[in-house]
């Protein structure tokens, strides 16, 4: 008998399937999938010397002679956007709103400067002599060449006061003053305690890990399909916003894919809130089914990971009861196809 405390929440029924979670929840927030465009210390290390030296330590802020670096030198986008301290949308807002104070109109489009982000990441070119032979390359062009100087702007104002129970984004060590406090940066460094502060209000590797959250959410999905095709069952999974007749709502794969009788929810977090959301859908699923006639219901069925889920057992149990016990781990995914499991008689191949 396990002398887990946390296994007394549940009933008989569903302890044993508790306690196997339980040992095989693994957490994935310590690592993160690189991407197609992480950007290297070193790479990102030519992008700041790069702004340096066209702005002579911060001496002068000027939009064309940074533009001639980000032409020779992609990750020189990075580093402006880096000391403004914005996303790249928060970037293309900033310099919309800088726009319209000089009575300039401007359109970014959201998709192509995450687009762009990810190219100067990777090092690509981004501002071409000659016209660009893919669209793409061409809007970029003219985006950024219309982005950058209103951004240069609004690094050398000072910021705006704000009133005493807010906090302006810029009123930070390297933007509090201005031009002045880019200067002061430059020359003089940032003491420890503000690179500590700083991961204090945004945390290390945030910026990557929400670049990469579709891999990251992807990891159990990619887990199943593996799966169904190692052991040949005929599944399929849901495509983003796709409507499924015969569901309220797309369940993440149906087994099997035409007529299902199992439907399989894929769910990975790593707070327990986040938990909390993903357990009401299965639970709203679960509703859904017991709605239908008896004969034309489906066996629902969770696979999830990350320590979200066992941070609070009321939770958890919800979970199971809205499953009949059938949630597993990534750690247990074997137990979908072996003997008694939910998947084995769909089983068409063994590997």
């Amino acid at each position: 008998m396990s002398s887990d405390p946390r296994l007394e929440a549940f009933s008989s029924e569903y302890r044993g399937r508790a306690e196997a979670l339980l040992s095989t929840l693994r957490s994935h927030f310590l690592t993160m999938p690189r991407g197609s465009s992480f950007c290297e210390r070193k790479d990102f290390e030519r992008g700041y010397e790069a702004f340096r030296s066209a702005t002579d330590d911060g001496k002068t802020l000027d939009g064309d002679r940074l533009l001639a670096a980000i032409r020779k030198e992609p990750r020189t986008w990075l580093v402006l956007r880096c000391i403004l301290g914005v996303s790249p949308g928060e970037a293309a807002y900033l310099a919309v709103e800088a726009g319209v104070a000089q009575g300039k109109t401007l359109l970014v489009d959201q998709t192509l400067i995450r687009d762009l982000d990810a190219r100067a990441k990777r090092g690509e070119q981004l501002l071409f002599d000659k016209k660009a032979s893919r669209k793409a390359q061409r809007e970029g062009d003219t985006m950024l060449r219309q982005v950058v100087p209103l951004l240069v702007e609004v690094l050398k104002a000072v910021p705006s006061e704000v009133d005493t129970d807010q906090i302006h984004r810029l009123d930070k060590v390297d933007t509090a003053e201005g031009q002045t406090s880019v200067i002061a940066a430059f020359r003089d460094g940032v003491p420890y305690s503000e690179l500590l502060y700083e991961r204090l209000l945004g945390r290390p590797y945030a910026s990557h890990r929400d670049s990469v959250s579709g891999i990251i959410g992807a990891l159990i999905e990619d887990a199943i399909k593996e799966l169904l095709d190692t052991y040949g069952i005929d599944g399929a999974m849901a495509r983003a916003r796709e409507k499924v007749p015969g569901f309220e709502q797309a369940p993440d794969c149906r087994i099997p894919s035409k007529k299902p009788k199992v439907i399989i929810e894929a769910k990975l977090t790593e707070d327990d809130g986040t938990a909390r959301d993903k357990i009401a859908r299965v639970q709203t699923l679960r509703a859904y089914e017991n709605a239908k006639p008896k004969g034309k219901r489906c066996q629902i069925v969770a696979v999830v990971d990350g320590r979200g889920f066992g941070l609070r057992m009321p939770d958890l149990l919800r979970l199971l009861e809205a499953t009949d016990g059938l949630v597993y781990t990534l750690d247990e995914l074997h137990l979908l196809v072996e003997q008694g499991g939910p998947l084995a008689p769909y089983v068409t191949k063994r590997p």
